[in-house]
């Protein structure tokens, strides 16, 4: 969420796309179905490389018709739930941003 994308509850079957730092003010998160396969291409003749970073770890240089392709994992990322999985995630979510939450502001002065 700190990059800007949308939360998705985990029972979700989904995708979530969310551009880091993008050079355009219209490239938003996109949530896409988990069968969907996404490819980015540098194109041919292309004035320069490009460059993937992936979580931040390995930068890599992409050339004229590399392409870089993401679709969903096969493989669930498992995760430890002390109650209920819809729970957990809507308490979580409500404790991290304060969702229905007054917060109590000092007047000016």
């Amino acid at each position: 969420m700190s990059a800007g994308g949308s939360p998705i509850h985990p029972s979700v079957p989904a995708l979530l796309f969310t551009p880091i730092c993008p050079h355009v003010l219209s490239f938003r998160p996109i949530v896409l179905p988990d069968a969907t396969i996404v490819r980015i291409t540098v194109p041919a003749g292309a004035r320069a490389t490009a460059w993937a970073s992936f979580d931040g770890r390995c930068r890599v240089e992409l050339c004229e018709n590399d392409s870089v392709v993401m679709r969903m994992s096969k493989y669930a990322l498992p995760t430890i739930n002390q109650v209920d999985q819809s729970i957990d995630w809507f308490a979580s979510m409500k404790r991290c941003l304060n969702w229905n939450v007054r917060t109590l502001q000092i007047p000016f002065g």
